[in-house]
Order: C-alpha cells, then sequence, then structure tokens
C-alpha cells in the first residue's frame, strides 16, 4: 500500500513538473492614421509582455515607427491573452474605426463592430477616445489570422480596402509545426525559422510585411516586394487575401506541404481573408537565383502581381 501511495506521489509530482508555462498577456496599444497617400493604416504604439513572474517585457522597439500596411503583425503563443487598445489617429475624421480579429475567442463587447450591426454599442474608437479589445488565443486557435477594421466609413462593413488590415499569428504551443524539408515531412523547431513573410494579395497587388528572427525586427516591404534569405535557411511564408479578388499563389521552384495534410504543392487557391501558411528550404534542390512568385491569374499577372524570392549564398 505505502509502495502504490508512493508511485502515485511520485506520478503527481512528475506531471506538475511537466506543465508547461504560465501564459503570457501581451499589454498592445494601436493607432489608426491616415498616410501621406490618403490610405489608412495601424500602426504599433506600445508592445509588452507580462510574462510569468511578473516581469514585463517592452518589445515597442521590434516594430515599424510608423503606421504600415498591412498593419503590426502580432505574434502570440496559444494560450496567451492579447489586450488591444486602439486610438482613433485618422485626421479630418470623426467616424468610428475598430479592430475585429479572426480565429481567437473573445466576448461580444470584443467583436469590433457598431451599434447599427450588432444593436447593442459601438466596439469602436473615436476621437480622443480609445477602445480596448481582450482576444485569447486559446489551444486549438494555432494559426495565421487577419485582423481588420469593421466600422470606418461603412459602419457594417468598415474600411479594410483601403489599408485597415493585419496579421495576427497564433503559434503552437508545441514550439513544432509540420513542413516538407529535404525531401521529407517532417516536424520543424519554431525557432530554427529565420525569416517569416507575410504577402497579403490585395487586387492586383501583394503587400508584404518580414518578420526577421536574426535581428529581431518587423520590417514592412510595401508592394510587390522583393524578399530574400540564405540557401538552405528555414523561411516560412503567410499568404492572405484580402478585397474581392480570388486568387492563385504560385513560387517558383520550392514546393511544401498543404496544411493539414501530406499532399505537396506549389500553387494554392487565396480568397478574400483566406491565407495559407508553409515552410520552405530556401533554394532546396535548385539553389540560388531570382525565384519567381506571383499570382496566377493572368490578367493578375499582367496588371504586375508578382515578386521575387532571392535565395543567395
Amino acid at each position: 500500500m505505502k509502495i502504490r501511495i508512493l508511485h502515485q506521489f511520485c506520478l503527481l509530482l512528475i506531471l506538475g513538473l511537466a506543465q508547461p508555462a504560465m501564459a503570457e498577456t501581451h499589454l498592445i496599444t494601436l493607432k489608426a492614421a491616415r498616410l501621406p497617400s490618403g490610405q489608412l493604416a495601424y500602426q504599433m504604439v506600445s508592445h509588452k509582455i507580462e510574462h510569468t513572474g511578473g516581469r514585463t517585457e517592452d518589445i515597442t522597439g521590434r516594430y515599424a515607427p510608423g503606421p504600415t500596411i498591412p498593419g503590426p503583425a502580432i505574434v502570440l503563443t496559444e494560450g496567451d491573452t492579447a489586450k488591444v487598445t486602439l486610438e482613433h489617429g485618422i485626421t479630418g475624421s470623426q467616424l468610428p474605426v475598430s479592430l475585429h480579429v479572426h480565429g481567437v475567442h473573445y466576448k461580444f463587447d470584443s467583436d469590433g463592430t457598431t451599434r447599427v450591426l450588432n444593436g447593442v454599442a459601438d466596439q469602436a474608437a473615436f476621437p480622443g477616445k480609445p477602445y480596448t479589445y481582450e482576444w485569447i488565443a486559446a489551444p486549438g486557435t494555432a494559426g495565421t489570422w487577419p485582423y481588420h477594421d469593421h466600422a470606418f466609413g461603412d459602419p457594417k462593413v468598415g474600411a479594410e480596402d483601403q489599408g485597415l488590415y493585419g496579421t495576427l499569428i497564433v503559434n503552437p504551443k508545441s514550439g513544432k509545426i509540420p513542413a516538407l524539408i529535404d525531401g521529407k515531412v517532417t516536424q520543424v523547431d519554431l525557432q530554427d525559422i529565420k525569416r517569416e513573410f507575410i504577402l497579403w494579395m490585395h487586387e492586383t497587388t501583394f503587400w508584404g510585411q518580414e518578420l526577421n528572427h536574426i535581428v529581431n525586427r518587423e520590417i514592412p516591404l510595401w508592394t510587390n516586394p522583393t524578399v530574400g534569405a540564405r540557401q538552405g535557411e528555414l523561411v516560412r511564408f503567410h499568404v492572405i487575401g484580402m478585397g474581392t479578388a480570388f486568387h492563385t499563389f504560385h513560387l517558383h521552384g520550392h514546393r511544401w506541404i498543404e496544411p493539414g495534410t501530406t499532399h505537396v504543392v506549389d500553387t494554392v487557391n487565396i480568397g478574400p481573408i483566406s491565407r495559407q501558411s508553409f515552410v520552405v528550404k530556401a533554394g532546396e534542390g535548385v539553389g540560388t537565383g531570382d525565384w519567381h512568385y506571383h499570382c496566377h491569374v493572368v490578367q493578375h499577372m499582367q496588371s504586375g502581381m508578382m515578386g521575387k524570392f532571392r535565395v543567395i549564398k
């Protein structure tokens, strides 16, 4: 009997030690602003992380200093909570602006819609009156998700097509994702990924952004960018649709697995707000060079919807 109790105690101790670390809370302030071009964009004002044990880390410096299209890419891990305050900084307008996020969990008051649509209240920021949302990256919400306005201009639709959109990446708690590497499907450690490229397909233009984990910076790439990596580096792409058009994303010389399957592909369909995230090994089997990426809808290519993936030694 004593041996049995001791065994149970040891098992409980082991299980307790095996529990993952406490989740983090992200305290974020975004601002909606107007670019000199007249387009709208989100800007990172502040991003602090409350870690286990009370330590607070300020990572605001990782972001671009001004508003960008797409807006700041926010990275969470399953289990994290983000408290996101939105400030109204759109000059010359008193109209509300909001944040509506996909994929993660939130309560009704964080839906980011207006009274006209939800029948209850404006879940939006006004000039001089910020609004705070709470997003919960619950288990099972790992993935690449869009966030966007659902209030400005048209209170039922919003102004996402004018530039008010950005990316939320929720990484799995395991820290690993499947990928096709050296011809085999394997589990890749996220810490081994050197760069991530976010490409939004909006009508006939790519809008890009780089998450560079070597220098720990988020870099706006703007339209139809050249993205790059060293041969052999692991690179994660996030391709997302925006607007009204349907696209096919094709990257020359590289292959990946369709998420949730072991199907090897080099072209995927991307519709409005649909998205795909995948990992490639830069130059695998093909070597260095300027590898073309583009929408395979001919009219979109003719309109210039293309860029380069530059692989160097």
